[in-house]
């Protein structure tokens, strides 16, 4: 383009040619886009991962139903069912749930009981009444020999522990998951 079209008047005529005419659906799908997201917004802060991965789901979740509305393009089940994948994904990473499965398979009682003679202790004291923790152990074997193999893990040596730790692991995995799905995926996720 020569340095004449590039002059403001010249900027300001293709504006109104081709951009003008949706100023008013642009300033409604702003709206639309703020009253949608103010909760989000709302209740965010810096401070913790929480609030990055609710920013996240929320706009996974919008794409998969706007996706699922109008289904314009041959193969957008797969496109969204990678979507929802991702969604339970950072559901279950936020909640901790593979580090908390395993309680599932324990159960226990806790008692603080006071030291005698000196007010400010107490002593801790678990009590023991169910421990399935071998059967989650046998359910992931894989998950179980890496954790065996891995120096990280050297000092969990009872079954609870074991079981700690193999949690630990399934989290980091879930979450290797998620972020793979997001490399391969993310950038075919447009209508």
């Amino acid at each position: 383009m020569s340095k004449e079209y590039n002059e403001w008047y010249w900027k300001l005529y293709r504006w109104f040619k081709w951009e003008a005419k949706h100023v008013h659906r642009d300033i409604a799908q702003g709206f639309k886009n703020l009253w949608k997201w103010f909760p989000i917004v709302w209740k965010d802060r810096d401070f913790d991962d929480h609030f990055i991965f609710e920013a996240l789901k929320f706009k996974l979740k919008n794409t998969a139903d706007y996706f699922e509305v109008k289904q314009r393009f041959v193969g957008w089940e797969d496109e969204v069912r990678y979507i929802r994948i991702c969604e339970k994904l950072i559901e279950r990473i936020q909640n901790d749930y593979y580090q908390s499965e395993y309680f599932d398979y324990y159960d226990f009682n806790i008692e603080w009981i006071p030291v005698e003679g000196n007010d400010d202790l107490v002593e801790f004291k678990e009590q023991e009444i169910r421990n399935d923790v071998a059967d989650y152990i046998a359910k992931y074997p894989n998950t179980h020999k890496k954790v065996l193999n891995n120096p990280k893990y050297k000092g969990y040596k009872k079954a609870t522990g074991l079981a700690l730790a193999m949690g630990i692991e399934r989290h980091l995995k879930a979450r290797k998951l998620l972020f793979k799905i997001l490399e391969e995926k993310i950038e075919s996720w447009w209508d």
